[in-house]
């Protein structure tokens, strides 16, 4: 192939990328404009906070710290922590807060219910106790803001079965950094994705449904299992009449949590998401295939192009990242992630060309189970 058939060649896939992230950048903008359906809102729903916990002592106590000073009335909050059969100080440090909180109950999880595996079975579990018109759903690693509850009631009507939004991490170091605008980046194509009605995922340290649309799906006693019981729900509830499900980006709806400290752990929650998500359908594996190629653009033009094309072809991509990511980042005023960039397009990347061999790798391994795929 010549010089300028090989440069046409990586310039076309690498604007077929910038062309799609255009595409996204419409729902990013519908994100961040989302206007609040019921934005001055007196509190009267009854809300419940639902946390499974297992083996959380490092982190237990922060995340109940900040729901312990949420701005709502306390006698319409419920907090509700499902201990999900912990070994370790989780059950002294929950009944030190029960001491402290007259609103928080604790739940240990007791058999499995019929297929109900793991996390699946703790949400069961906590959603059937669950006395909260609304249930907002949070991790035990996470914590949120003060205004966390009350701006999540303002994008609910009555037909609104789903809001979800997004969840960054604490970047205490370089690879927390890196970690946490890969949250940027993935939950920004998320959110851009459902709002033009291509619904991908959510994250499920930061949803809330409406009990009743939960109800009405079966909950996940009648949702097909998966290890990403987040995404099963998300869409169960997308294709079930009448809910509409709702993806904003806010301050306020944002959730910080705990990057993974180490590569063994990431490579584990990254290949659980992986294997979750491998019944998207064929617009999601469409999607990821033009992903695939730009990130093969962009590493592989300072091999085989000119230098000042190859450049070229880099920062195409890099802008088109962006334009999914600096909104986001605008938007939870996280602006300093913008630090990693460079080196989190290396990390992107390496990501992309590995979920291959995470979908060929077989038993999902995570909190101490292991899951059959």
């Amino acid at each position: 192939m010549s010089e300028s058939s090989l440069i046409i060649l990586f310039f076309v896939l690498v604007l077929a990328y910038f062309g799609e992230y255009l595409i996204f950048m419409i729902g990013i903008g519908r994100a961040i404009r989302m206007i609040p359906t019921n934005p001055h809102t007196v509190p009267t729903t009854k809300v419940t906070i639902l946390v499974c916990a297992r083996d959380e002592e490092a982190n237990i106590a922060a995340c109940v710290k900040s729901l312990s000073v949420i701005d709502y009335p306390q006698e319409l909050l419920e907090i509700l922590i499902v201990d999900d059969k912990s070994t370790d100080k989780t059950p002294e440090i929950l009944a030190e807060w029960q001491a402290k909180l007259a609103n928080l109950h604790v739940l240990r999880t007791g058999e499995e219910i019929a297929q109900l595996r793991g996390k699946v079975n703790a949400l069961t579990q906590g959603m059937d106790a669950a006395t909260g018109e609304i249930v907002m759903i949070t991790d035990a690693d996470s914590s949120v803001s003060p205004g966390w509850v009350k701006e999540y009631l303002k994008h609910y009507d009555a037909n609104t079965g789903m809001v979800a939004s997004v969840t960054l991490l604490h970047d205490r170091g370089f690879f927390d950094g890196l970690q946490s605008l890969d949250w940027a980046y993935l939950l920004g194509m998320a959110s851009a994705s459902a709002n033009i009605k291509v619904p991908l995922s959510v994250i499920g340290n930061n949803i809330s449904v409406r009990k009743s649309a939960y109800e009405s799906v079966g909950g996940y006693r009648e949702i097909p299992f998966s290890v990403t019981e987040d995404y099963a729900l998300f869409q169960a509830l997308w294709h079930k009449e009448p809910w509409s499900v709702k993806f904003p980006i806010a301050k306020n709806l944002t959730v910080m949590s705990t990057a993974t400290p180490d590569f063994k752990t990431w490579w584990r929650q990254k290949h659980r998401w992986v294997k979750g998500g491998q019944s998207l359908k064929a617009i999601g594996y469409v999607i990821f295939a033009i992903g695939l190629l730009g990130n093969l653009a962009m590493a592989a033009a300072l091999f085989v192009l000119p230098l000042a094309a190859a450049l070229m072809v880099i920062l195409i991509k890099w802008a088109g990242d962006l334009l999914i990511i600096l909104p986001v980042l605008v938007r939870t005023r996280q602006v300093r992630l913008l630090r990693y960039f460079p080196v989190y397009e290396i990390y992107l990347f390496l990501f992309v060309f590995s979920m291959p061999v995470m979908m060929m790798q077989k038993n999902v391994k995570w909190k101490g189970r292991i899951y059959k795929q």
